[in-house]
């Protein structure tokens, strides 16, 4: 049987002549390249310097800025602490007409405060519904501002429109209830509807959220409005009681509990 020859083996000055065919047909491709778009990928990266070096800028100018409002809004309270109310007055007057949204309307509540104190009412709840109704503030500030003018205009408003105010603020999780919800249980306390205000107290006297203070409040004109109270404890023990089963503990004894016990 015939055998296959051997292969010749390759001329190394062909392969040599072949790279720098390859080298030489790589570079001529780059160099075109770089005259069709070069131009426009150094403008490109020209421009994303710039833009990095604006944004590291606008970010340094905003820190730097809201430190001064800061600072400008601390020397305003000290010096209404220290009874220098017109000084503070037009630190804060400087600040509510800055572009900052948020100190804007702290500077708006400091006013409110200043002007409580002062005894002028009125005053404090127009700074107040100013607040309350800028829609470029937090809402978080915006119904701090509306609780802080219900409070102070409550005894002069009419329960309708009390109950119209707190409306927003009972339906739901909000976390403004347990203020909202005293208000308004006052509010049909002088309309005349004890069950309706009896029903209120009674939620705010079962709502967690409740201060402590407010929750003993509200449980006892709850009682006193013919509200079952009871069920408080026996809810907040079955609560507890689900609580240690599901962490493995065994729950702990209730003073509804040691009282029956004795």
């Amino acid at each position: 049987m015939a055998s296959t020859p051997p292969s010749k083996p390759s001329d190394p000055r062909d392969d040599a002549f072949i790279r720098e065919v390859d080298e030489a047909y790589r570079e001529d491709e780059m160099k075109k390249f770089l005259v069709t778009w070069g131009r426009w990928i150094l403008l490109a990266v020209v421009l994303g310097l710039v833009a990095l070096g604006g944004w590291f800028w606008w970010r340094a100018e905003q820190t730097r800025r809201i430190e001064a409002v800061s600072e400008q809004f601390t020397a305003a309270l000290e010096k209404a602490e220290s009874g220098g109310s017109t000084e503070a007055l037009k630190e804060l007057e400087a600040i509510a007409s800055g572009p900052s949204q948020g100190y804007r309307a702290l500077a708006g509540m400091a006013k409110a405060g200043i002007a409580l104190n002062g005894g002028d009412e009125a005053k404090a709840a127009a700074e107040l519904k100013q607040v309350a109704g800028d829609v470029k503030a937090a809402q978080a500030f915006r119904d701090v501002a509306a609780m802080k003018q219900l409070r102070i205009e409550f005894d002069k408003l009419p329960p309708a429109e009390v109950l119209k105010r707190t409306e927003p603020y009972l339906a739901g999780d909000s976390p403004w209830f347990p203020i909202a919800g005293e208000l308004a249980a006052l509010a049909h306390l002088k309309a005349g509807a004890p069950d309706k205000a009896g029903a209120l107290f009674y939620r705010i006297a079962a709502d967690e959220r409740s201060p402590q203070s407010l929750r003993a409040r509200a449980e006892q004109m709850a009682a006193t409005l013919g509200q079952d109270v009871t069920k408080i404890e026996d809810e907040r023990r079955r609560k507890a009681e689900a609580e240690a089963k599901a962490d493995g503990e065994a729950p702990a004894a209730t003073s509804a509990d040691a009282g029956a016990a004795k």
